[in-house]
């Protein structure tokens, strides 16, 4: 079994009151991250509550202190998957966590839409949010010798990171199962717990987006495609965020005059889910979009481990309306670092108006360096 890089950050951040919530897709990973948690704690007391059956829900919906004291007094750690599906959960967390400020709460969800109201609600700042990933290419290969990992680029490029993928083999299953995350799980939650007057509209959007990776969006263009208003583009937009299906990277700007301020990029947390919604699983050098892919995989791959050491970052990109532009501007402690990503160029200038107005040089990253950037 692969082991998460979550893992160990979720036991050295460990704070006594705090509830820890793991957000993450559906199919992302998050039960066998319990299941590692469970392996670690195993000396301890263990409760653990699945939030998709009606027993799990019915045990914890109620907000009785006496029956939850009850539920929850003989175990140090309790575990809850899935708690987006559990009616009033923030309240009934709320309630342990005052009783019981010494015991472990750990609490995933699949849609940060239902659980983030109940938090905000009653957990504002008793809470600790953490975001599993599918699996990391650092993750997959931790044993790997360097020269080896490269070689796993094609099969994360057009399939992605999805746990189970590694179990199949033939390149049919392994697109049948991500047709089947996209058409039966993806979209579930926002589904179940937000009113969409057309759910093939909200799907036709993420396919929108998926053509559209490393440009910059139009909402405007989007709302014409999808013969819907602005107003509806930028809630769907707000949704699919939520959902983790999706992140946006807003443009980096110190000299307004000059610098695109207010456009939007999206990309995917996931490329197998995102050439899924668009039909596209052909090899890499069959593809005309490997650019974009490998740019989008390089934004995520670097947010992975990031968040995984809980540095707190801001990721930007940047273009100038003359028309240069850099992918990728990261602000950590208020000190800048850029980066260009390249399929195979090995050659690369910073564009003058970015270097004298932010002195820095932007860094090219292609096939040959790109272990340092995301490790």
């Amino acid at each position: 079994m692969i082991q998460r890089q979550l893992l160990k950050t979720l036991i050295n951040n460990q704070r006594t009151g705090f509830i820890n919530i793991i957000y993450g897709t559906r199919r992302v990973g998050k039960t066998v991250l319990l299941e590692q948690l469970k392996n670690h704690y195993q000396t301890e007391k263990i409760l653990f509550i699945n939030g998709d059956t009606d027993e799990g829900r019915e045990l914890l919906s109620e907000n009785s202190e006496v029956k939850l004291s009850n539920l929850v007094k003989n175990y140090t750690c309790i575990f809850i998957d899935e708690a987006q599906r559990i009616p009033n959960i923030g309240l009934s967390l709320k309630i342990i966590i005052d009783k019981f400020s010494d015991k472990k709460v750990f609490v995933t969800g699949s849609s940060s839409l239902e659980l983030t109201r109940g938090i905000k609600e009653n957990l504002t700042g008793r809470n600790i949010v953490f975001q599993l990933y599918p699996f990391a290419l650092t993750e997959i290969a931790a044993t790997m010798e360097d020269y080896k990992k490269k070689y796993l680029l094609d099969e994360l490029l057009i399939y992605g990171g999805y746990p189970y993928l590694r179990q199949l083999g033939q390149p049919t299953d392994k697109q049948h199962y991500l047709k089947e995350i996209v058409d039966d799980y993806l979209f579930k939650d926002v589904l179940m717990l937000e009113r969409i007057d057309n759910p093939d509209t909200f799907k036709k959007l993420a396919i929108l987006l998926a053509w559209q990776i490393g440009n910059e969006v139009s909402l405007s263009e989007l709302a014409q495609n999808l013969n819907i208003d602005i107003k509806t583009v930028s809630r769907y937009l707000y949704l699919l965020e939520k959902s983790f299906v999706i992140f946006p990277l807003g443009a980096y700007a110190g000299n307004l005059r000059k610098e695109v301020a207010k456009s939007k990029k999206y990309y995917f947390y996931d490329l197998g889910i995102r050439n899924a919604l668009v039909g596209q699983f052909l090899p890499l050098n069959s593809r005309t979009d490997v650019g974009r892919l490998w740019e989008n995989f390089l934004v995520v791959e670097r947010r992975k481990v990031l968040e995984y050491q809980r540095i707190v970052f801001e990721h930007y990109f940047w273009r100038a309306y003359s028309g240069a532009e850099i992918d990728l501007v990261e602000v950590i402690n208020g000190r800048l670092a850029a980066w260009e990503f390249k399929w195979q160029d090995k050659k690369f200038k910073t564009p003058k108006q970015f270097r004298e107005q932010y002195k820095i040089e932007a860094q090219l990253i292609n096939q040959e360096n790109f272990l340092e950037f995301i490790e």
